[in-house]
């Protein structure tokens, strides 16, 4: 493959998880605030929004292996997608204990899905584009 070639796989690889990101960002922002009205018991629909968000993580993740294919190994971004649907199972079990239940699976959760996050942007980052995601499981471990 030419430099040229190369140079334009990169940067539409780059420009499709800028897309991407933008999406799980408003996403997270839309469930946050739906979330934050409903913060003082597990109601039907907070336990699919709770089941839902590691459901979307599964899909970005799949949508990001699909897009970067081409900048290395995906098997980090197929332990993303499992932790997350074990996470949605979890999740929608733990909603049936209460909301330490839930807290306890999503905090575990969040801090795995995290640390998968920066092992697959930082090595990633020269890419261009990975700032937001290595922000996100920088945000994810830390919280």
């Amino acid at each position: 493959m030419s430099t040229t070639a190369a140079q334009s796989v990169a940067t539409e690889t780059a420009s499709a998880l800028r897309r991407l990101y933008f999406v799980r960002f408003a996403f997270a922002i839309v469930w946050a605030l739906v979330m934050f009205t409903m913060a003082e018991e597990i109601s039907p629909v907070a336990a699919v929004l709770l089941v839902l968000y590691p459901l979307f993580d599964v899909g970005a993740a799949v949508v990001d292996a699909r897009s970067s294919r081409t900048t290395g190994s995906p098997v980090l971004l197929y332990v993303n997608m499992a932790v997350s649907l074990v996470a949605a199972v979890g999740v929608g079990v733990a909603c049936a204990s209460g909301i330490p239940a839930v807290l306890g699976v999503w905090g575990a959760w969040a801090v795995v899905a995290g640390l998968v996050q920066l092992f697959v942007a930082v090595p990633r980052r020269k890419l261009g584009g990975q700032w937001p995601m290595i922000l996100s499981g920088a945000i994810s471990v830390l919280a």
